[in-house]
Order: C-alpha cells, then structure tokens, then sequence
C-alpha cells in the first residue's frame, strides 16, 4: 500500500514539473523596453534590403527567369509590393528608416501620389522617426468639407410617406400671418387652400402664364383704373388636397395669356457666326539650330564656360559624362579656378574620399543627395548631404 501511495507522489510531481517547464518556455522573457523594439527595426531593414534586392532581381534576370524566381519560393503577385516599397524609398539607407515600423513602409510605399510630398520630406532629415513619420501623414490628410444640408420642407410619415410642413414665419409686422387669418375667417378656407393657391398663382408667374392685362374702358363711375390679372389656371391636384382645388379659382377676371404678343421687343446683335479674322501667320525661322553640328566635347566645353551655377554643371555633366575629361583639360587654369568655387562642399568631399581610396565611387542624385559605393557594400547607399560627414567618419 505504501509503495502505490509512493508512486502516486511521484507521478503527480513529475507532472507538475513539466507543466512548470512548459509554462516557463511560453512566457514572455524579460526584455529591457529599448531592447525590446529592436526586432520591429531589424526586420523594417529586411524588408528594405528584400525589396531593393528584389528589384535589381527583376531588372537584370529575364522575364522569364524572375518568374522562375518566384515560383522557387511558392509567390505569385506577393513581389508587388516589395517592389512598391523598392521605388518609394530608393533614395534612403537601410538604417535611415529602422526606426519605422513596417506597416507603415508599406502604408506610405502603396500610396507613393498621396504621400510623395512626405517621403520627400523625410530626406532633409536628420534622423528618421515614426513620430516624425506620423506628423507628415496627418500633413497630408486634406481637410473634409461639411456637406451642407439644404432646408427641407419634407417630413416623414411612419408608414413610409411624407408631407411637406412650413416652418414658423416670424416677422416684425406679422402681415403674413394676419392676411392668412383673415381669409381663412372671411371665405372660410383652410390655410393649406389658401398657401396651394399662392404657390400656384406664383409658379403661373414664374412660367409666363400671369401676366398684367390693361382695361380696354374706364368705367364712369370709378375714377380710379383697375388692373386685370390673366392667369390660366395649373393643375394643383397632386400639390395639394382634392378638396382644395375642386372648384376654379375666383378671381376678377380669368383669361388665357397664350395670345399675348411677345414679337415687340428691342433689337440685339447677335454674334456673327464664321467671321473671318485677320491674324498675320507666325514668321518662319530660317535659321538652322547651330548646335545640331557641334560635337559633345565642345557643346560640354562651352557649358562649363558659361555656367552660372553647379546644377548647369550636374546637368551638364549626366548627359556628357563620358568627356568630362577631355572637356576639362580644355579649360584654362582660371575657368577650372571658377568652377571649382561653384563646386559644393559635399561633392568636394567625397571626390578626396574616393582618392583617399575611403570609396569606391560616388555620384549625385539630385540637389544634396548622393548616391555613395563603399567597399564592403553590394549596394549604392544613399547619402544626404545633412549626415555626410558622420557616414564619412564611419568608413
């Protein structure tokens, strides 16, 4: 008996061991906080270092091969949006960027239009953040304009119909008011009658069918000329109640404005369609363009003799690179003195780097940004020229 009690024991403990192993392999480790997000950063540099790879996989291999290439690791479509991210942020370091979280790489990578301005942005910075990152998101949010909502005179019935319901009128005079009571008192008609009626004598003036009639007599014993009113009469039946229109309106007098005259009226100008115009024909140029026989070498020279300013240069020197040298040794000593004082600290720099043999190559890729080869990189880095000098330290 004492020896099953004994292995009872024994069982219950071994199995509260491992479940106490087990629990102890599922709980978090105890990571400091700063230390804790350094996962979240290596793995936005994988992806940048993924995507940039994945583009120059697809821009040397065939078609056919980078098709290949997908297939070998079970991808479709999945390259599009590592390629998205490859175009968006082609001008950033890996590490420039560590410090957003990959959601949003892929949020501001997917939307290049809307977020254009901000990645931008991100290249004059010093240091990268994702707060800094959110604050040019909201940047870009536009303002929503409130729909404004136009009076309505419509109200809901609860078994789905409506009927139109005047606001209060307030008024200083209460005129409105008053003549509504007192034709309602005096011929015994409903408000809404007498408001279907108003709106009908005023859609008929609106339309043309009211119109002022003169008196052909003066009567003799009212000194005073009385104007008629034409009107004909509009169906009011879906406006308003069937009671309230089931007799003619009573006016003075009722005629039909369908035979007034309208031909009496002042004359105008009308446009004169086709009219010809007298335009002296633009003169013809004769002149050859005198630059169309020159040779690269010289149009280089002459550029680099005129030039005011060093984006004349870069530009210059990106669609003639290849006779930059034999341009330059055609300059006299102070054109060569001129421009190098038009030169830019940053590109000084790194030309006594490259001969310092700190780098392999470099070259601009726009205004304050650089493109750098160092050894040990498979890839061109992206330098701006705000954190030159601490990447030049670094090499």
């Amino acid at each position: 008996m004492m020896t099953q009690l004994a292995l009872d024991e024994q069982t219950i403990a071994q199995r509260e061991l491992e479940q106490y192993i087990e629990a102890q392999a599922n709980a978090i480790p105890d990571v400091p906080p700063g230390s804790a997000f350094e996962p979240i950063a290596q793995a936005t540099e994988n992806i940048l270092a993924h995507a940039m790879w994945l583009a120059q996989q697809k821009e040397n291999l065939s078609k056919k091969e980078y098709r290949k290439l997908l297939r070998q690791q079970g991808w479709k479509t999945e390259d599009t949006k590592y390629l998205k991210v490859a175009a968006a942020f082609k001008l950033f370091a890996h590490r420039d960027l560590s410090k957003i979280e990959p959601s949003t790489i892929f949020r501001l990578a997917n939307n290049p239009k809307k977020y254009q301005s901000a990645i931008d942005q991100l290249l004059d910075l010093p240091e990268i953040t994702q707060a800094t990152v959110r604050d040019l998101i909201t940047q870009q949010r536009s303002p929503k304009e409130p729909k404004q909502k136009l009076p309505s005179i419509w109200r809901q019935t609860k078994n789905g119909g409506r009927y139109c319901q005047i606001p209060p009128i307030h008024e200083e005079s209460e005129q409105t008011g008053t003549t509504l009571q007192q034709m309602m008192d005096d011929e015994g008609l409903s408000a809404q009658r007498i408001v279907a009626e108003a709106i009908a004598l005023r859609q008929a003036y609106l339309e043309g069918r009211l119109v002022l009639v003169q008196p052909q007599q003066e009567t003799s014993t009212n000194s005073e000329q009385d104007a008629t009113i034409a009107v004909q009469q509009p169906d009011v039946s879906q406006e308003i109640d069937s009671e309230a229109v089931a007799q003619e309106t009573t006016l003075q007098v009722i005629a039909i404005a369908e035979d007034v005259d309208f031909e009496d009226q002042s004359d105008y100008n009308e446009p004169v369609v086709g009219a010809w115009t007298f335009e002296p024909e633009p003169e013809k140029d004769d002149c050859e363009d005198d630059t169309a026989n020159v040779s690269p070498v010289l149009l280089l020279i002459e550029t680099l003799q005129k030039a005011s300013s060093w984006q004349e240069i870069s530009l210059a020197l990106k669609n003639y690179g290849e006779y930059k040298q034999l341009a330059w040794d055609a300059l006299t000593p102070l054109e060569k003195k001129r421009l190098a004082s038009l030169t830019p600290t940053e590109v000084r720099k790194l030309s006594a780097a490259k001969k310092a043999g700190k780098i392999i190559d470099f070259k601009e890729v726009q205004e304050d940004v650089y493109q750098v080869q160092h050894h040990g990189c498979v890839f061109w880095e992206v330098v701006s020229a705000s954190r030159l000098d601490s990447f030049l330290a670094q090499l």
